[in-house]
C-alpha cells in the first residue's frame, strides 16, 4: 500500500475532536490569542484563531483542558504548520491553525495523555 510518511504522522495519534480553549502567544502589543482547539492529539491539534500566525511560527501554547469542576492548564510550546483563512459568520476573519507541539515537559505530556485517555471517542 501506498502510505506516506506525512499519512502515517497523521494518524500515529489518537484525536479529540471536541473543543477545548487554549491561549496562544502575546503579540508585541501584549494581546493573547484566543482560540478554540477543535481537534487534539498528542502530536498536535487543530483550532480557529481570531489572530493570525504564519506558518512556521512558534507559538507558546497554554491549553486549559475541561477537567470536572475547573479545568487544568497544560503550557507547551508549537509551530504552525498549517493556516487558511476562513471568514466567519459575522464577517470577521478568522484564521484556521495547523499546530504540531515541539516542545511537551514530561508533566505536560502526562497530562495530555491523561486528558485525551478520559475522553477518547471510541
Amino acid at each position: 500500500a501506498d502510505v506516506t510518511p506525512t499519512t502515517v504522522e497523521r494518524r500515529s495519534h489518537a484525536r479529540f475532536p471536541h473543543q477545548i480553549e487554549i491561549e496562544g502567544s502575546q503579540d508585541g502589543q501584549g494581546t493573547v490569542a484566543r482560540m478554540v482547539a477543535s481537534d487534539l492529539s498528542m502530536g498536535g491539534l487543530l483550532c480557529s484563531s481570531s489572530h493570525d500566525y504564519p506558518e512556521m511560527t512558534r507559538l507558546a501554547v497554554r491549553l486549559l483542558l475541561p477537567d470536572g469542576k475547573q479545568g487544568e492548564v497544560v503550557d507547551v510550546e508549537a509551530v504552525v504548520v498549517r493556516r487558511v483563512e476562513a471568514p466567519s459568520a459575522s464577517g470577521a476573519a478568522r484564521f484556521e491553525l495547523g499546530l504540531f507541539f515541539t516542545g511537551l515537559t514530561d508533566e505536560a505530556r502526562s497530562s495530555l495523555a491523561r486528558f485525551l485517555a478520559e475522553n477518547a471517542s471510541n
